[in-house]
Formats: C-alpha cells, structure tokens, sequence
C-alpha cells in the first residue's frame, strides 16, 4: 500500500522548522510492516502536490495538524486529495481535539485520535480490506447516516515497540539550524507524555498525564547517524517534560559521554526538579540549554493553572544554570483568564529578576482540549467553533484574539513587545555568546528563511516581517505611561 504522510505548511517561521517527528515515527512503523511510504513536507519540500501524487500515485494519505497554523494548508491538500478519491485521514493534537468538527466539514475521511502508530496502520488495513470501521480503536468517522462516531480510545504502546526512527523518509540537512554553541542543531525525542496537569495544555486529554520513555539506544542509534552521516553537533529534546526520573536521567548522561561525539544539547523541563548536582551530571553531559516553563510571577495564579512550582526557587534556579554555564530560557503566558493588572506585575518582576535575555512571552491561548478551553466554554465565555476556520490561527497583533484577562489588550501588547524587544537587542545573558549574537542569528536565520520561499513569497514574507517589527518597536516605546506602570521604565 502507498501512504503519502503530510505535514502541512504552517506559513513563514524565521527559523527553520523542526523534522515532523510524529509523522517520521509514524512513517518508520508503517514501512517496517510493508507499506511504501513517502513523507511530504510542504514547509521544506517545493514539489508540487500534483507532481507528488503523480510520482507515488498513493492509495492513501495522512496529514498531520498538530496546531492551529496547519488548518489552511492541511484543508486545501486534503480537499484535492479526495476529489481524487484518496482517503484522507487527518490525526495530531489538534485534530484529536475536534474531530467531529473535522469530519462534518467534509475535509477528512476518517480522523485518529491520540497516538497515531498503531491506530493509523489498523485504519489502513481497515481500508484495504475493506472493514468495519468500528472494529479499529482510536478513530473517528462517519456513519452511513452521517453521524460523526468514536470508537474506544485504544491504550499507549510501549515506546520500545516503535522502531528507530528511519531518516531515509526525510532529508535531515534540511531541519538543521544554528543555535547557542552549535551549527547544526536539530530537534529529537526521548520521550513522550508529561505526568504534570497544567490548565492551560492539552497534555491531559491527549497523553492523560502519561509519560513514556524510549529506549536509550535507539536515541543513541538516531543521534550517532545524524552526527556521523550529517554533521550534526546539537540536540534539542522536544520532550514535554526532560528527566523525569533521575535515575534514568543519569543512565542517559552517561551513554551520552560514552559515545564521544562532539555535540551539545537542550531540553524543556519543570522548575524545582532538578538540583544543582543533577544541572551539573547534565552540563558534563553536554547540556547547555534548558527551556523552563514558568508561566506566571503571581503565585495565586501558578496555583491556579496547576503549575505546581514555588515561586522562591525560580530565581535560584536560574542563578546556579548560570553559574554552570546552561543558558536559562523562560516561557511565560500573559493575558490568563481573570489575571490581574497585579498579577501581571508579578509577573513582569519576576521576569526582570531572572536576569535572563531569553524570555519567552505568550498571550494567552484556549488550546481545545485544555482544562482552561473547557472552562470557558462551560462558563460561556467561549463558543465552540462551528467551523475549521473559527478556531483560527492565533499570533501578536492579531484583532481577532480574545482577551479573557482583566487587563487592558493594549497593556499586553506592551509587555509582550518590550520583551521581545529586550531579548532581541539585550545584552547575552548566557556564556560564551557575544554581545548582541543571538540577535545577528535570528536576523541572518530570518533571512534564509525568506530567501527559501520564492520570489512571490519573499516579498510577502518581508513586508510581513518588517509589519512584525514596526509593530513591536511601536508597543514597546510609544507608551511610556504603561511601561512605568509595570516596571518596564
């Protein structure tokens, strides 16, 4: 069976984007069961559609919408993929939020919810032999009378099932970047789930808290063949949550040192669980980026969005990742529901206080799925889309976000663009950059990007981009009256 896999194009990023992981897992488990694969990715591959479907002539596709940003493109494939006859099944967090709006839309044929390994092979096989579509867990579609079904969530496979992630399906040089002390970074995985709940991800109904680990060796089988075939010297883990348990964490470092190759790593994990002399197991292994989710300064709100963190530990954290030399990145999300003007100065004190460059400022977002999404539909202060077009795509500026805080819009645009600003012209923070590198990389990386789009597209993009920048240049020095009032003067 032909199974084209499509991760739609999300629009112009001034990075590179990151490998489709899930698909390229996805992918990997389907050719080890015989199916001919091609992964199509529309940010980095510039064939055609029509020129795809004519060279693989496929019986099948899956496209992957893991965000808002992947609704437009992934609709207008998968409208010309079933004008075609082709089934169409659509899968990715989002798609496993709505499902139902999905298939009533007519854009998808069938849509796998959760996980997409196993379910997504049982639908094809399903397919092809032409089954009962309720005998395959973790899908949904639609009935003879048009009625949108689900079958029974089907539970997590162990991650020592999957096999090593085939780069054949993809060309690695094309997802590599520069970033802190390394040239050609690209993002992995070492596991999948997070045990946390916090309110405002869609972790809880998509992992249910779960966390699942892979096996070290097949990281390390990954890692050795993008190093010794490609080049690559940096990782950045996109695990939700990296170390959650210590003992496995310190197996890793170790086989991490075992394998002597020259490159650098990063990851994404929870304030006040690691201590100093695990940072240090970590920094001797190679880390020198971690990215913390701190979210808010007001400890009421922390509590609130289930954070679970206390905020007297997360200036010293920050402080021993910079006396240990691992750059500290924080993420923050302003404008929560019923936040404060106070809680927003809470927050902006604290992101002072760090005395960090890389911040991280989100405006609020209802991801569906989340604990808060489904909160504000239940006190009817959201409305459910109707349609794939009233979930939107959300980004700075956009008039149609929906504040849902009690602090002015315009009082969010300013924090959020004076940091912005701050950590694009702010002196590096972390150790061996030089003053201003990081904002000469994310100007030549920008650029890049852009010359990589075509000319239509490049003029496009740059009058986009220099919007982006006027826009945030204009809200973080025309409003000085709202700058003092948050500390920002």
């Amino acid at each position: 069976m032909n199974v084209l896999l499509v991760n739609p194009n999300i629009g112009f990023q001034p990075s590179t984007q990151p490998a489709p992981l899930g698909l390229l897992s996805i992918g990997t488990y389907l050719k080890q069961r015989g199916c001919h694969v091609r992964l199509y990715d529309r940010n980095v591959d510039k064939m055609s559609l029509e020129k795809v479907l004519q060279a693989f002539q496929p019986d099948a596709a899956g496209v992957s919408v893991i965000s808002t940003k992947a609704l437009d493109d992934g609709a207008g494939v998968s409208c010309k993929l079933r004008a075609l006859g082709i089934p169409v099944i659509w899968g990715g967090q989002m798609a496993s939020a709505v499902p139902e709006l999905i298939l009533r839309q007519g854009i998808a044929d069938y849509v796998v919810i959760g996980e997409g390994e196993v379910s997504f092979y049982a639908l094809l096989q399903a397919i092809e032999q032409k089954q009962d579509m309720a005998q395959v867990d973790g899908v949904a579609y639609l009935d003879a009378a048009g009625s949108a079904c689900r079958t029974p969530e089907r539970p997590f496979a162990e991650l020592a099932e999957f096999p090593v992630t085939d780069w054949s399906l993809a060309d690695p040089r094309k997802y590599m970047r520069s970033h802190m002390c390394c040239s050609k970074m690209m993002f992995l995985y070492l596991s999948k789930g997070c045990p946390c709940q916090c309110t405002f991800c869609s972790n809880e109904s998509f992992h249910h808290c779960k966390y699942r680990k892979r096996p070290n060796g097949h990281v390390l089988a990954e890692i050795k063949e993008l190093a010794t075939k490609y080049g690559l010297n940096g990782v950045e883990f996109a695990d939700e949550l990296f170390g959650v348990n210590k003992r496995e964490l310190y197996e890793f470092c170790d086989s991490l040192r075992e394998m002597k190759l020259d490159f650098v790593w990063g990851c994404s994990t929870r304030l006040s669980h690691l201590k100093r002399e695990d940072l240090q197991y970590m920094y001797d292994a190679g880390c020198r980026w971690i990215f913390y989710g701190v979210e808010s300064g007001s400890p009421d709100m922390l509590k609130r969005i289930k954070k679970g963190i206390d905020p007297e530990i997360i200036g010293k954290e920050f402080a021993i990742c910079g006396e240990l030399g691992i750059a500290a990145y924080a993420g923050f999300i302003i404008g929560l529901p019923d936040e404060t003007e106070d809680q927003l100065r809470a927050t902006v004190q604290l992101m002072l206080a760090l005395g960090t460059t890389f911040i991280n400022t989100l405006m609020f977002y209802p991801i569906p799925g989340s604990a808060l999404y489904n909160e504000l539909v239940g006190r009817k202060r959201l409305v459910p889309p109707e349609t794939l077009r009233d979930l939107g795509t959300f980004s700075l500026f956009e008039k149609k976000t929906v504040n849902y805080s009690n602090v002015p819009t315009r009082d969010l645009y300013v924090v959020q663009s004076c940091f912005h600003w701050r950590g694009f012209f702010g002196k590096n923070s972390a150790k061996n950059m030089k003053k201003h590198e990081f904002a000469q990389k994310t100007i030549v990386s920008s650029l890049r990007q852009i010359t990589k789009q075509g000319i239509l597209n490049m003029v496009k993009y740059l009058f986009s981009s220099a919007r982006m920048f006027l826009m945030i240049a204009w809200y973080a020095n025309a409003y000085p009256g709202i700058r003092r009032k948050y500390g920002l003067s």
